[in-house]
């Protein structure tokens, strides 16, 4: 089993032991069960999270004890074949994690860095533009876990690159499971790592590093955007613009760039609207030049936000109907792509006050964020509408 495919099974029996937990303790109940088995309340939560960061800096995510495991199984009330695939289940979590950590001790030539990037390369894609909802919700988580354990055995001074690159999938998976705070951490670190001119890799050109130094610039100013920060983003795309390597591939980079401002202008207060016009248009003709479907479809829905802030909703409107139409012509779109085209239309529905159409929308959004775990997304949509959204996260998930 590879380092990848282990943390991917730790994952599968981690989700499995929770939901045993689920079932069989209800949530008024944790309390009295964790001190039946002589823990904290909170430390039981601790052991059910899937979504906090995995890091030592965060120890709010753990995996129980042999000894803990006997416990909590011994305690559970169920027949005893359930209560031994808990035990099971936490004993092969326990297992697979250490096969991940140990696999990665021994691991230090360039070859085995460059298998271990391509790997966490095709977990990352997968993530992104997978169609397997269960598949991409573990994926994300996946990303996460496998960039910390590979980030502690990767040296930044003898593989400066491969570990900015490292940083840059963590800060993605942080991204979306709603810890933008680690992003932008993980952002910074590649940056400073990327920004010293003498640094080099045997494995990258300086093309790449180039493309990579970039999107590090361009990372931090997202995550800055996740924290609502959006304010700090302008002088960020300043110095993206200014570096020479944007200049020199101006037309692969400015579509993306172009598409972050607009997502920081469409969420700040009193910006140029022509300023905006100006940026999407140009950005929207260079995707339909390409023929760049997906591309396409996130710049203009971008636009159709800031529409939406300057209260232009007919127009706002009519990019979702048509970017909607274009959907199934595009099956690369990944759930992300999908769940915000779908958030926009519901916010353009109910600021046109048409409860019925915002609530067809924002349903469906709902049911795309919370199966491929699309914690980011699900926490801005909860903020916005409130106990507006109570009775269909109900209907999602029936108790």
């Amino acid at each position: 089993m590879s380092w990848l495919e282990a943390v991917w099974a730790a994952e599968i029996h981690r989700e499995t032991y929770i939901a045993i937990l689920d079932s069989w303790i209800p949530h008024g109940k944790r309390g009295d069960f964790a001190k039946k088995v002589g823990i904290r309340r909170e430390y039981l939560s601790y052991l059910c999270a899937l979504d906090h960061p995995a890091e030592e800096k965060y120890p709010i995510r753990r995996l129980p004890s042999s000894q803990l495991a006997e416990k909590i199984a011994t305690a559970l009330p169920a027949p005893p074949e359930v209560r031994y695939s808990l035990l099971e289940n936490m004993h092969l979590a326990h297992i697979h994690m250490a096969q991940a950590y140990y696999h990665m001790r021994g691991e230090t030539s360039q070859p085995e860095v460059r298998k271990n990037l391509s790997d966490l390369e095709k977990m990352h894609r997968e993530a992104t533009f997978g169609d397997n909802p269960q598949h991409v919700k573990r994926a994300y988580r996946v990303v996460r876990d496998a960039s910390v354990s590979l980030l502690q055995h990767l040296s930044p001074e003898i593989y400066p690159i491969s570990y900015a690159r490292v940083c840059l999938y963590l800060h993605d998976a942080q991204n979306i499971l709603d810890r933008a705070d680690d992003a932008l951490r993980f952002a910074k670190l590649a940056r400073l790592i990327l920004e010293n001119e003498d640094v080099s890799e045997p494995a990258f050109s300086n093309e790449q590093i180039d493309d990579l130094l970039i999107n590090a610039i361009r990372c931090e100013a997202v995550a800055y955007h996740n924290l609502g920060l959006d304010k700090q983003t302008p002088p960020i795309f300043a110095k993206v613009e200014a570096t020479s390597a944007y200049q020199r591939m101006k037309a692969i980079w400015e579509p993306f760039i172009g598409r972050d401002m607009l997502n920081t202008m469409s969420l700040v207060p009193r910006y140029s609207i022509r300023e905006a016009q100006k940026i999407a248009h140009k950005i929207i003709s260079i995707n339909e030049h390409r023929n760049d479907g997906l591309s396409l479809l996130m710049a203009r829905e971008s636009w159709a936000r800031c529409l939406v802030q300057q209260g232009k909703l007919q127009q706002a409107e009519r990019i979702f109907i048509e970017e909607n139409e274009r959907l199934h012509l595009l099956p690369q779109a990944g759930f992300l792509h999908r769940a915000l085209l779908f958030k926009t239309g519901a916010q353009i529905a109910w600021e046109m006050k048409d409860l019925d159409l915002w609530k067809e929308r924002i349903r469906e959004a709902l049911s795309l964020m919370d199966r491929s775990g699309l914690s980011h997304q699900l926490r801005l949509a909860r903020e916005a509408y409130g106990a507006a959204l109570d009775s269909i996260l109900d209907d999602l998930n029936p108790r």
